[in-house]
Formats: C-alpha cells, sequence, structure tokens
C-alpha cells in the first residue's frame, strides 16, 4: 500500500493549492458562507497575524468570513496619519468583538488598551478573541456603555449587526436589555490610566458619541487624535452643530474617510454620516 503514499501526497497538494486559489475570489467566499449548515453558529479563523471567532451571519462576521478582515484598512490607514501617538495605552469607546481591538494592538503602537463594550453577545466574543490572541493581560475590558452620566442605560440591540446595538431608541419595536452607564472619564481612573497616557481613540458608539465626548474633556483639551463613526442624521441640528463646533475649537485637522477615499474637511461642513480622524 506504501507505493500509493506519494500520489495520494500529490493529490492533497493539488486540492489544497486549489481551494487557496478559489479563497482568493469573493465570489468563492460568499458561496462558501451560503453554504454554511444551519446550525453553525460561530466560525474561528486564522488570519495572516491573529485568530478571530465570530458569527458568520451578522455585518461585521460576514466580512471577515468573505474578505479576510474588517475595515483593517483603515485601522492601518489612520495608524499611519497618526504616527507616533505621544501616549503608549489605547483607549476603545464601542469594541464589538474586539477586531480593532486587536489590529491596533498588532501595530506595536500601543502597550495597552482600555476596551468598553455595552452588548452582552459581543462581550463574550470581545474577551475570546483577547484570549486566543494572548491579548488578555493588555486589554482592561470594561462591560458598560459610555455616556456623560453616572447609572444605568437600555441598549437596543441590533439583530443583523451586532455593531448597530444602540442606547438611542430605534423607531419601531427592538429587544432591549439595560446596561451599566460610565463616564469616560471614571473609566480611566478605575483604569488607572492618566488622560497624558492615551495615544488614540476609537469611538463607534452608534449615535452616542456627543454625550461620551462630554466625559472625557480632558482628552479633548489634550487633543488626543480621535477616529469616530460621525451621524449628524443621529444627532440632530442643535446637537450635530454643538459638537461640531467644541471640536473645531480643539482639533486643527479632520480627515473624513469615505470607501476607500479621504479627504480634509471641516468637521462643521460634514453633513453626512462618515468616518472621521480628529488630530491636533
Amino acid at each position: 500500500m506504501k507505493i500509493f503514499v506519494p500520489a495520494e501526497e500529490a493529490i492533497r497538494h493539488l486540492r489544497d493549492g486549489l481551494f487557496a486559489k478559489l479563497r482568493s475570489f469573493d465570489w468563492f467566499q460568499t458561496v462558501s458562507l451560503l453554504a454554511l449548515q444551519d446550525d453553525v453558529i460561530l466560525v474561528t479563523k486564522q488570519f495572516d497575524d491573529h485568530i478571530l471567532t465570530f458569527s458568520p451571519r451578522e455585518t461585521i462576521g460576514k466580512d471577515l468570513f468573505r474578505k479576510g478582515h474588517y475595515q483593517r484598512d483603515l485601522a492601518n490607514r489612520v495608524l499611519d496619519l497618526v504616527g507616533v501617538p505621544k501616549g503608549k495605552v489605547l483607549l476603545e469607546l464601542g469594541a464589538n468583538i474586539g477586531t480593532h481591538t486587536v489590529y491596533l494592538m498588532r501595530s506595536g503602537k500601543f502597550d495597552r488598551a482600555v476596551s468598553v463594550e455595552p452588548d452582552p453577545r459581543n462581550l463574550k466574543l470581545l474577551k475570546h478573541n483577547l484570549s486566543l490572541n494572548e491579548l488578555s493581560s493588555a486589554v482592561t475590558v470594561f462591560e458598560c456603555a459610555a455616556g456623560d452620566n453616572e447609572g444605568s442605560i437600555d441598549l437596543y440591540f441590533g439583530d443583523d449587526n451586532f455593531g448597530a446595538s444602540s442606547v438611542i431608541r430605534p423607531n419601531g419595536s427592538s429587544r432591549s436589555v439595560r446596561v451599566p452607564l460610565r463616564r469616560v472619564e471614571r473609566i480611566l481612573a478605575e483604569a488607572k490610566v492618566s488622560p497624558e497616557d492615551v495615544g488614540l481613540v476609537w469611538m463607534d458608539i452608534e449615535g452616542a458619541e456627543p454625550e461620551a465626548l462630554k466625559s472625557m474633556a480632558e482628552l479633548v483639551r489634550l487633543r488626543v487624535p480621535i477616529l469616530m463613526e460621525y451621524g449628524p442624521w443621529r444627532y440632530g441640528p442643535q446637537k450635530t452643530g454643538e459638537m461640531a463646533e467644541y471640536l473645531s475649537n480643539h482639533y486643527g485637522r479632520s480627515i473624513v474617510f469615505s470607501g476607500k477615499s479621504e479627504k480634509e474637511i471641516d468637521i462643521r461642513d460634514v453633513l453626512d454620516q462618515r468616518d472621521i480622524l480628529l488630530l491636533p
């Protein structure tokens, strides 16, 4: 039987090479995703420099399955624009399942991260992914929402997009859960992190950005770079105007990302939802 071993190995190598080539095509990844059995709830995949467990049926998980990343190109570009951060701590508001926690920590620009996430579904995967990537000791996770008060608040679930859960009540019915609400300054104090030690704020909290900014005044005063999802339609005209004026008084540059393009624009002139990087 040993005479067949070389042939079996050759067939296996040919098969592996074929599938490696097919996986480079978006259409093949899409077909593979559609072919998943209904009882497949979570998928764990090894990527180039990290490993992640995720749900392949929600927005972020679909991108991870099909593209091999979720906005890592944005993370890399932001790191390029920030350069060498003045502080070695990453503050992440809306950590989700930890994709950007891992990407940003893998850059080597940060020694530590403080990650805030209120959604119980995401928290389980966040902690698991930190463990998978041996980052648990470097990342302090706070199980709460960020805002301008201390207490509790309703978190409304986004069922098809775990990153869309929000403390802003949506139109129509939506499942919700009561979660702790913390001020950012109090979170940093409990984590024993000085504002001067923060090198980057990564914020995506689905409409609660104005309230979170009110509780991180010292970070804004120090002009710590902030990457945020900016959504005027969520805030309303008055709140948008006040927030834009406040930020423009402290930050000299506002870079707006749209797909793969970027443009420097005065934040007061941004009318649509965009990812925005604020720099001194």
